[in-house]
């Protein structure tokens, strides 16, 4: 067995999940506001990084407000890029993609702005992303295809992932971004995704050096035939794993994968009937992982 850096699947899951867990922050965070929403949480250093731009933000000791000029969905977005861009060139802001996100109050709402992807962190913006996990069977028994992620990756380079996972980017829906990365990530075909709808949606929050991750993810199950493979098509994988079961609990446990594709396969053991509701852990898990 590997060495553990959580207990269990419900430490695991607590400290993914800092929203419905409960456990204190690391340091207090500011809302920030746009038209009267908290689309963010700034952490105060952070927040005084932004007084340098009076005419773009409203920088209290409680809140910072975003007041562009215009106040439309173009002059939010031109006051955000003037301030990350400069921010980026600092070296404050890494791993600048050139991808822009959108940012509404909540999914399918109004745009209010678009972002830089490498800023929403930063902001503690909530993300939205599509994940699959990947079943097949060997010798009669659940194993999962797992992704590792490729050394050359901005965030949780190296780790463990979903067989498929993605950020919605400006534009997509939820079933197009997943037939993408589908595609691009393990080679998984229109044909075998066609009767493959959201199983489920999964929370995750924790902190980060950048500020704070925040994702509400969409995710799906695929059970594969025994004789695919997965081939990976864009480079962003290093390598795919068949696990069993009790290899990829390990796993989360000893901390190799990332703390959303742990979460979501938390999630995939308990709707699977592989984690039964007997399990003392199980309605905690459940409570844990929703929006």
């Amino acid at each position: 067995m590997k060495t553990r850096l959580y207990a269990d699947l419900l430490a695991f899951t607590r400290a993914a999940c800092t929203h419905a867990s409960h456990l204190d922050r690391e340091v207090p965070l500011l809302p920030f506001y746009v038209r009267g929403h908290a689309v963010g949480w700034l952490r105060p250093s952070f927040a005084d990084l932004l007084r340098r731009w009076p005419h773009h933000f409203e920088a209290t000791a409680a809140f910072v407000s975003l007041r562009a000029s215009p106040d439309t969905v173009h002059g939010r977005t031109a006051a955000m890029a003037e301030v990350t861009r400069a921010l980026a060139a600092e070296g404050v802001i890494r791993g600048w993609r050139e991808e822009e996100v959108s940012v509404s109050h909540a999914y399918a709402a109004p745009e209010l702005l678009r972002v830089e992807r490498a800023a929403t962190r930063h902001f503690g913006m909530m993300a939205y992303g599509a994940h699959l996990n990947g079943f097949t069977r060997r010798d009669g028994e659940p194993c999962l295809w797992i992704a590792r992620r490729a050394a050359s990756k901005a965030i949780d380079p190296d780790r463990l992932d979903n067989l498929v996972g993605g950020r919605i980017a400006c534009g997509f829906t939820v079933q197009e971004t997943l037939a993408k990365e589908a595609w691009e990530e393990a080679g998984i075909p229109a044909s075998l995704l066609a009767a493959t709808a959201c199983a489920s949606v999964v929370r995750v929050e924790y902190s980060v050096p950048e500020g704070l991750h925040r994702e509400v993810l969409f995710v799906h199950d695929l059970w594969l035939p025994e004789d695919f493979r997965p081939q990976n098509q864009d480079g962003e994988v290093a390598r795919l794993y068949c696990l069993t079961v009790p290899e990829t609990i390990d796993a989360i446990v000893a901390g190799e994968f990332t703390m959303d594709a742990g979460a979501v396969t938390v999630d995939a053991l308990l709707r699977n009937g592989i984690l039964a509701p007997e399990d003392p852990q199980y309605l905690e898990l459940v409570r844990l992982l929703r929006p």
